[in-house]
């Protein structure tokens, strides 16, 4: 989750006098994210549910990390909730990212995908897709210089009695 804060944190997200969050403060950065997409009232429920999913999310992986009473169906869990958070945060990224229409003008579908209406064949004249973000050759660098070995299988538990 640090790493993700990583990712999305931007002093644009930061309204004007105010102090950004901590470089790892994933509720804070998340929260300004989360403002930042989905604003106005209509949102209001999205704002409010990605708002307390980050926070207990973060509550949750953070007991664990610590916890000296967990045990492999914790971090089972933990695994999922961090998982279901990241798939949430992407699906709010990629509904403000389209820049689209939520309605098709010409018969009010609602299937509205790259400017294009799948049921009437409505386009959007107006539609222009997201930039998407390029990491620079010094990004890539820094990035690959840092270990990362990812896994999914957290039911191989090790204890340190294990490399005796």
């Amino acid at each position: 989750m640090v790493t993700y804060a990583d990712e999305v944190a931007d002093d644009a997200l930061v309204p004007e006098g105010d102090v950004g969050p901590k470089a790892a403060d994933v509720v804070g950065w998340t929260n300004l994210l989360v403002a930042h997409l989905a604003e106005g009232p209509s949102s209001k429920q999205l704002r409010s549910y990605a708002i307390k999913l980050t926070r207990e999310t973060w509550d949750y992986v953070n007991w664990l990390t610590h916890a000296k009473n967990a045990i492999a169906y914790d971090a089972h869990i933990g695994v999922a909730a961090v998982s279901h958070f990241l798939s949430m945060m992407t699906a709010v990224c990629l509904r403000a990212g389209t820049g689209a229409r939520n309605r098709c003008e010409s018969c009010g579908s609602y299937r509205m995908v790259t400017g294009s209406c799948m049921r009437c064949g409505w386009q959007d004249l107006n539609y222009v897709a997201p930039d998407s973000r390029q990491l620079t050759e010094m990004e890539l660098a820094v990035r690959l210089a840092k270990p990362c070995v990812p896994s999914s299988d957290i039911s191989t538990f090790m204890s340190p009695d294990d490399y005796r």
